[in-house]
């Protein structure tokens, strides 16, 4: 089979070597999936972008690189190049002319110290403005990860318009339609029932919605289906649901925005299930996580049934779909419920009846659940989707009190105490969510009178300080590997070849896998661990590990098997 060559002319210049060269990686691996289909992804690149071009003025051989090309991507920073504005016009000029190349330009979002910040950054923010102009459409990025979801996402849209070999992928879309019908406008009703449904129901806790509905329906009476209203309509919804579930909705809207294509499909019916999915886990992650917390110092029972299917989410080799999470959420309501125990999300105390046979919410979460069978199955339909975005909002419906909460992730805490003064801790955490229109999980500091857990995900109502800690089922990986900006994962699964823990990165459901490295041992030096970067990031990666094997066996009241048992230690720092 002959393999048809997409050129990327991959630009950025020397602080984000380490992005470019972590992209060459993801590319690579993008080419051992895109082989079957007859593809190979080209990188095209220069050390330092055009810089190097333009100081000896070869531009016919960067005219000629960019004509050869069929995308252009650029990544930016602090800074841009000597005479980079210069060398993108050129770019820009050409893909008028010709229509090609695509281009892509990129802005990192991420943790500055102030120092490194010198007069170079004004040709960025010029640069910036100077694109804004022309109407180019640009992106900002968080992390590397953040990148290639972003890119593979698009490059997906865009292979079958670029070049890919045999059969268009657009020619599989609902092949019941006309010709007429697909060469009249079509009207892109994408997320129109989850918007208005949303806001009617969440009304009750959002202010915000019930002042825009007011509005709305005062000048339109079908004003989802108009982008005046219906996106401002969007970003409230996003806005006010629970941390993670915010971005999640953010994306599905996102993707329904999307010209029609077979990927769109797709990529709206696997997020409508995610959506459900993520939204059932936290929910269970919150009850797991405080019968953990009431071990020490409650008397509470399980039957055997629950002992077991407890014991089933600690030990399973794979991870819980939508009927298993319904399941799962079932049985931990009913040991709150029958051992009078105080729920802690006050709404779920009367939620019990969702979860009856033949209740609409599980009609919904059962209907999601089918998204697996046509995801295997194309071509996928528009009607498909409709019928996907109908399940999630009776889902969301049904849980709208989410909006009362929020999530923070507490990456370090100091302690300070200035002589004669009263101590105070110093927390560096990040606010999990869409903060407004553009910012999401943003870096906040503060300082306040009382410690509260390090390295924690914790769900709030009201002040972060009385909250419950969702770790080490929610984990935030950059905390604990002293990065900037968060990654949030969810617990996934447990390896029972290695005794690993599986997490799923929400960003791109990529997985994080945790493995015990027995860092502490006894007998240890702690000072040397401590001095030791990698020993003290082990060291806390461990603790995901440890500390997930004791909520096992404080929930369950059930031992790991002998020979998995390990000697008794516990540092002395960590009692």
């Amino acid at each position: 089979m002959s393999l048809k060559t997409i050129k990327i002319f991959l630009a950025s210049s020397s602080e984000l070597k380490a992005d470019r060269d972590e992209f060459r990686i993801f590319i690579s691996r993008e080419n051992d999936r895109l082989h079957k289909q007859g593809i190979y992804l080209e990188i095209l690149q220069w050390e330092y972008f055009l810089d190097a071009i333009s100081d000896t003025r070869l531009q016919n051989e960067y005219n000629k690189a960019i004509r050869e090309c069929d995308i252009v991507l650029c990544l930016f920073f602090t800074k841009v190049g000597k005479y980079t504005a210069e060398e993108f016009d050129t770019a820009y000029q050409i893909f008028k002319d010709t229509g090609r190349p695509r281009i892509w330009t990129y802005f990192k979002d991420a943790p500055l110290n102030s120092g490194s910040i010198t007069e170079e950054f004004n040709s960025l923010l010029a640069f910036r403005k100077k694109i804004s102009e022309l109407g180019h459409f640009k992106t900002v990025y968080t992390s590397i990860d953040n990148l290639k979801y972003q890119f593979k996402n698009q490059l997906d849209d865009i292979l079958p318009e670029i070049g890919m070999p045999g059969k268009s992928l657009q020619q599989t879309v609902d092949k019941t339609e006309t010709s007429a019908n697909r060469n009249e406008p079509k009207r892109n009703s994408f997320n129109e029932i989850l918007t208005r449904r949303l806001m009617e129901a969440i009304r009750v806790h959002s202010p915000r919605a019930a002042k825009f509905l007011e509005n709305a329906s005062r000048m339109a009476a079908d004003w989802e289906t108009q982008s005046l209203f219906s996106d401002p309509a969007k970003e409230i919804i996003a806005f006010s649901f629970v941390g993670v579930l915010g971005i999640q909705l953010r994306k599905l809207m996102a993707i329904g925005k999307e010209e029609m294509s077979v990927n769109k499909l797709r990529k709206y019916l696997e997020n409508c299930q995610l959506t459900a999915k993520r939204i059932l886990q936290l929910l269970c992650f919150s009850l797991i996580s405080k019968l953990w917390d009431y071990r020490k110092d409650k008397n509470y029972t399980l039957s055997p049934a629950q002992t077991v299917i407890c014991k089933n989410f600690f030990e399973d080799e794979f991870e819980l779909d939508i009927n298993g999470l319904t399941s799962l959420l079932k049985t931990l309501i009913s040991i709150f419920i029958d051992n009078e125990l105080d729920f802690p999300i006050t709404e779920l105390n009367d939620f019990s009846s969702n979860l009856q046979t033949e209740s609409d919410f599980l009609k919904a979460c059962s209907g999601l659940q089918a998204i697996n069978v046509l995801s295997g199955n194309p071509p996928f339909t528009e009607s498909n989707c409709s019928d996907a975005e109908l399940h999630l909002t009776v889902v969301l419906e049904h849980l709208k009190f989410l909006v009362n909460y929020r999530m923070v992730s507490i990456k370090s805490i100091g302690y300070f105490e200035m002589r004669n003064t009263k101590p105070h801790y110093l927390y560096n955490y990040t606010v999990l969510g869409i903060d407004n229109k553009s910012n999401v999980n943003q870096e906040r500091i503060n300082y306040a009178e009382t410690p509260i857990n390090t390295d924690a995900v914790l769900l709030y109502k009201g002040s972060y300080q009385q909250n419950l800690n969702l770790f080490p089922f929610i984990i935030d990986v950059n905390a604990l590997a002293f990065e900037g900006g968060a990654k949030i994962c969810f617990y996934a699964s447990h390896d029972n070849t290695d005794k690993s823990l599986n997490y799923v990165f929400l960003e791109d459901n990529s997985v994080v896998n945790i493995v015990n490295t027995g860092t502490v041992k006894p007998g240890i030096d702690f000072n040397e661990l401590l001095l030791d970067p990698q020993k003290f990031k082990d060291m806390r990666f461990d603790n995901v590990f440890n500390l997930f094997n004791e909520a096992e066996k404080a929930i369950t009241g059930m031992e790991e098997d002998e020979e998995d048992i390990d000697d008794d230690f516990e540092p002395s720092f960590l009692k």
